[in-house]
């Protein structure tokens, strides 16, 4: 009879080893998939900021904003080019 006991004991602690082992599992598994929408949306956020910085460099953009402010673009005549000696 104390043999039976034994035995159930061994079986009812390795049981609760596997359901311990299973609740680690899971939780890396929900973590996991956390990191992995977290992932998705920085993704999407760089996408979305390159996107605006691209906009944001355009000549376009640039030049009505430069004639917004009253500039103007050089004529060919007013522009020189310089050599430099090495």
């Amino acid at each position: 009879m104390a043999g039976g006991v034994v035995w159930i004991v061994a079986v009812a602690a390795l049981l609760a080893g596997v359901v311990a082992m299973n609740v680690a599992v899971l939780r890396l598994n929900v973590a996991y998939d956390r990191l992995g929408r977290e992932k998705v949306d920085l993704v999407a956020d760089n996408s979305a900021l390159s996107a605006e910085l691209s906009s944001s460099a355009s000549t376009a953009r640039i030049e009505s904003t430069a004639r917004a402010r009253g500039l103007v673009a050089a004529g060919s005549d007013q522009t020189t080019y310089v050599t430099l000696d090495r």
